[in-house]
């Protein structure tokens, strides 16, 4: 048998539920393989589970899809919805993040108040976060590639050359080994300063801040890597400041290990800053779980809820943002395990200065 697919066979029982509707992507590839575009799955009690997907993708799934049985529907599949196969259920779980409102009233409707829809949140996504040794040997295969290509890339930086120049090469080098985890970020000088910097036709020069934030998606699991570095002799204040960052991130990831709360982890990075004086200017979260998504959970942030365990994957990334002068940011991926956890990303942490 399947054994994720068991795994969520035996919370149905626990949670009264007799099916589950999945139509997230991600949960497909997580539960049956499947990586196209257009599928939806159900997960039965009892009996076993039944794929669904058009014309398109019928070669496809013979060799992805593992544990299931499928069917070939018309291409909207929700509005095809195979009422007959819910014949013994009386209640049906969704994926209450993932399908549209415009598609739960197709659904409501075609199944004329005979089934209960029952929305759940995370019901698939709560098994993601501990990843089993496949999954953590992908991810280090990913991040292992990731700090190579950073590497290489760093040896293509000159004056002249623009953000989008070298994310392109990053984003080409990665295409020859998989796919990107998100959209490459390059940020010179003053665009270093937005988190989420979008790679413009900005050319670098003398002693601008160049920051990196990038991530290879190998074999459909992500790696995540940010690094900050300095086009010529870094000022005194930005090494302060580099050093205060470096500073929060090593204290965080110390602090990590089996059983602690995720905001506690956030707090013992963001205290440093704080004291440091730049509290304000770090405004989002440490970090995020990472596995077939880039951003998935558990979340490490002040409101996080989550408590890390042995095999969860995370991401610590404290930053720094000065607006229209320079932003910081360190981040590597780490796994937790029993007394602390492991870092899987390698490239040096250490200010690099070209």
């Amino acid at each position: 048998m399947n054994l994720r697919l068991g795994r969520i066979k035996s919370r149905l029982k626990t949670n009264s539920l007799d099916a589950l509707l999945v139509t997230s992507g991600y949960n497909l590839t997580y539960l049956c393989g499947y990586t196209g575009s257009n599928g939806m799955l159900l997960v039965f009690k009892e009996g076993r589970s039944i794929f669904y997907t058009d014309f398109r993708y019928e070669e496809q799934i013979k060799t992805e899809l593992k544990g299931c049985g499928y069917k070939i529907l018309n291409r909207n599949l929700i509005d095809n919805f195979p009422v007959e196969d819910l014949k013994r259920i009386t209640s049906l779980g969704f994926e209450a993040n993932h399908l549209t409102y415009r598609n739960f009233l197709s659904l409501k409707k075609q199944l004329k108040s005979k089934i209960k829809l029952i929305p759940q949140e995370n019901f698939v996504e709560q098994h993601r976060m501990i990843k089993d040794q496949i999954e953590l040997r992908t991810i280090r295969e990913a991040v292992t590639y990731t700090d190579k290509v950073f590497m290489e890339v760093l040896k293509l930086i000159k004056p002249g050359i623009s953000e989008r120049d070298l994310s392109s090469e990053i984003n080409y080098r990665f295409t020859k080994l998989g796919d990107l985890s998100f959209p490459t970020i390059v940020a010179f000088g003053e665009n270093s300063s937005k988190p989420h910097a979008t790679p413009t036709m900005r050319k670098l020069k003398k002693n601008d801040v160049i920051l990196f934030d990038l991530g290879l998606r190998y074999q459909n699991y992500c790696a995540d890597m940010t690094r900050t570095v300095y086009f010529g002799r870094a000022p005194k204040k930005f090494k302060e400041i580099y050093q205060i960052v470096l500073d929060a991130q090593l204290k965080a990831i110390d602090f990590i290990k089996d059983g602690v709360l995720a905001k506690d982890v956030d707090f013992c990075a963001r205290e440093v800053i704080k004291n440091a004086g730049f509290g304000k200017f770090f405004g989002h979260g440490l970090g995020h779980g990472v596995g077939l998504a880039v951003h998935e959970l558990p979340t490490v942030s002040a409101q996080s809820k989550d408590v890390l365990k042995i095999n969860m994957v995370v991401t610590v990334e404290p930053g720094i943002y000065l607006p229209e002068e320079f932003g910081i940011r360190i981040e590597d991926i780490v796994v937790v395990n029993k007394t602390g956890c492991e870092v899987y990303t390698k490239t040096s942490k250490e200010l690099i200065e070209l």
